[in-house]
């Protein structure tokens, strides 16, 4: 899943204030290149669409509007691999999933002993 320039501007706008709206972003980057709102507005949401970010509507100004965050990692984790396995069904259909099964079925016992750890934290969390 590889993010464009504009993407990964935006990510790490976000990264440096934490929490913020489409227009907080644009305004930090705006000093680097000058964007529309809609654009910012629209690379969020895509974004969001991806679970690279979490948003929450809070009320603002004429309105409501969206308050961005980073996804926690296992929250983007889990869209990752969600989303390459339904672009894998998609692309070859139902006969791909025996497939998968049969690689999972190869991890050793202590690979899947440790994965099982490491859900188990990432839950916790």
């Amino acid at each position: 899943m590889a993010l464009g320039e504009l993407q990964a501007e935006v990510l790490g706008a976000l990264q440096k204030l934490g929490k913020a709206s489409a227009r907080d972003i644009m305004k930090e980057i705006e000093s680097e290149k000058q964007l529309a709102y809609t654009t910012v507005s629209t690379v969020l949401d895509r974004l969001h669409k991806r679970g690279l970010v979490k948003r929450s509507k809070i009320a603002g100004r004429g309105g409501e509007k969206y308050v961005y965050s980073f996804a926690p990692p296992v929250e983007m984790r889990a869209s990752l691999v969600q989303r390459t396995l339904n672009s894998l069904v998609s692309a070859f259909g139902p006969s791909v999933v025996p497939t998968i099964y049969e690689s999972l079925e190869q991890i050793s016992k202590e690979e899947l002993a440790d994965m099982k750890k490491k859900v188990g934290k990432a839950r916790r969390q």
